[in-house]
């Protein structure tokens, strides 16, 4: 059945806090390509997709422009950087999910003509690994993710013939709402004329996030009469 809403959600930042293990097996994984060591913080990290992390890496570390446009590369370095991650991941102990997330998501799984899909920079392997720590993976029936493209920009565009192809559904771009925790994720909805939610886990971001103007700021999922009465702007309570 066609449903109303497409609803789509970030990981990072926005459902959980993965912790330092991400980093980790990263900067393994590029050592082992490279023998060199890099040291992720969170500004090289936040908003941007996987293979867009790793190609500003390899070009810091004094990769040629070639080198870093070869996707066979970069494809090896995150295959290897799923390998650590799935070890080291379920045993690390910084890693959780923000408090007001089982909440907030059992309301939208229970909203019977809302579509909840994942919209994510972690490439496909790498969000199953952080989702299905928590058991958060069984709210969601599809996901978009770095994987299917470096552009987060191009990403909701993917998630709209995703859910034609998997549930024969269509949906105005007006009908899209992404919810994540910066400023970029605002700007990939606002491109694209769908509407957005952002939460404001870390308050360092909120002049960004301001800047970029979604359509509704929270400081947390807590918050969860605005976001019905956000809902209902759209007709959906």
């Amino acid at each position: 059945m066609q449903k109303e809403l497409l609803v789509l959600i970030d990981i990072d930042g926005t459902l959980l806090s993965p912790g330092l293990s991400p980093r980790i097996a990263l900067s393994r994984a590029i050592r082992d390509f490279t023998g060199s060591v890099i040291e992720f913080e969170i500004k090289h990290l936040a908003g941007l997709t996987d293979p867009l992390i790793v190609k500003n890496a390899l070009l810091s570390l004094g990769f040629s422009e070639a080198k870093v446009r070869d996707n066979g590369f970069v494809d090896k370095i995150l295959e290897r950087y799923c390998r650590y991650l799935k070890e080291i991941y379920p045993c690390s102990d910084d890693k959780h999910v923000f408090p007001d997330v089982p909440d907030f998501l059992r309301f939208l799984s229970e909203l019977p003509m809302v579509r909840l899909g994942i919209i994510t920079g972690n490439i496909r392997d790498g969000a199953f690994v952080k989702l299905s720590a928590f058991g958060l993976d069984r709210f969601f029936s599809f996901g978009v993710y770095g994987s299917d493209s470096e552009d987060r920009n191009e990403l909701p565009l993917i998630a709209l013939r995703r859910v034609r192809i998997l549930f024969n559904e269509e949906y105005s771009r007006d009908r899209v709402i992404i919810i994540g925790d910066t400023h970029r994720d605002v700007v990939s909805a606002k491109v694209h004329g769908m509407k957005s939610i952002a939460v404001v886990r870390r308050v360092e971001w909120l002049r960004k996030i301001e800047e970029s103007d979604p359509d509704l700021i929270v400081k947390d999922f807590s918050e969860i009469e605005r976001v019905r009465d956000f809902f209902r702007t759209v007709n959906i309570l």
